[in-house]
This record gives structure tokens, sequence and C-alpha cells, in this order.
């Protein structure tokens, strides 16, 4: 009995209908319907993270759109909900950290930011946007020798927003 090589697995049929579903979230985002996108994005996220097993790279995909809207929309509880609740399987997602010390830092979470924002960087050393964001929540923390420490190494790597450094600065965070 010979098997169809040519047949989509269902890995494959999974990756495609999140690509569609990704395609059509756009579609509404852009149109204006921005609750239905977000909704359809929440739907694709939930399927993503029952299936067996779990796709990393395609839950991690989906769940970036999912907090990139949640946070457009000024939402940043449910997007740090859900970047909590996902830590498990998304742990080795650099870009998910710092999303997610983003999301606490608007709640003025600003440990849970740190933390966030320091594992982000471990695992992906040199990210000067976030060393800033770490140096903020330091800052608003009152450790400002070590969020200056995270600035400077912010300004080693290229130019920083005059914005961020005046902040700092007003804040009290001695810089050079």
């Amino acid at each position: 009995m010979a098997t169809d090589v040519s047949a989509p697995t269902a890995v494959q049929r999974r990756q495609s209908a999140a690509q569609e579903t990704l395609a059509q979230a756009q579609v509404l985002w852009n149109a204006g319907s921005r609750e239905a996108a977000l909704q359809l994005v929440q739907d694709a996220v939930a399927v993503a993270e029952r299936a067996q097993p779990v796709d990393v790279t395609l839950l991690a995909q989906l769940v970036r759109e999912q907090v990139r809207m949640e946070l457009a929309l000024g939402r940043p509880g449910p997007a740090l909900a859900v970047l909590t609740r996902l830590e498990p399987a998304l742990s080795g997602q650099a870009d998910l950290w710092a999303v997610r010390g983003n999301a606490a830092q608007r709640l003025g979470r600003h440990q849970e930011s740190v933390q966030a924002y320091l594992t982000a960087l471990q695992l992906r050393p040199g990210e000067p946007r976030w060393m800033l964001g770490a140096a903020v929540s330091l800052a608003a923390l009152g450790q400002l020798d070590a969020a200056a420490r995270q600035a400077e190494q912010a300004r080693a790597l290229g130019p920083v927003s005059p914005e961020v450094l005046t902040y700092l600065r007003q804040a009290g965070v001695p810089l050079r």
C-alpha cells in the first residue's frame, strides 16, 4: 500500500491554517474591525495551545500578534496574562519576554518588568531597547545605579533616544 507523500502533514496543515488566520486578522484589523481581529487571533492561540505536541514556533507567532493587538488597543493586562500563562511553552522567546516587560511596565509592575527584560537580555544580549526598558523600571524602583548601568550599556551600543535619557535623568538616574 503506497502512501501519498505529497499530502500535507498535520503540522503543515496547522501552520497553513495559522497563516490564513493571521492574514484574515490583518484584513479585519486594517478595516477597523479590531475586536473581531483580536478574537480571531485569540481563538487561534487557544487552538495552538491545545494541540499536541505544541508547535512552539507557531504558538509564538500567534501570541506575538495577539499581544501586539492587545497593546495597540491599550490593554497591557490581557497581554501580560497570556504571556504569563504561556510562559512554560514560550520561555525561550526573547522578544516575548521583552514584550512581557513592556506590558508589566505599563501596569506599574516594575519588578516584574525588570525580571522580564533581564530574561530577554539573557536570551538575546545586546538589545539596547530592552536595556532601556529595564533602566526605566529600575529607576521607578529607586535602583538608580542599576538603571544607570543599563542605560550606559545601551548607549555604548549606539544612539539612544534623547527623550529616554531626559526621562531617566529626571528620575534621578546618574548618567554620564
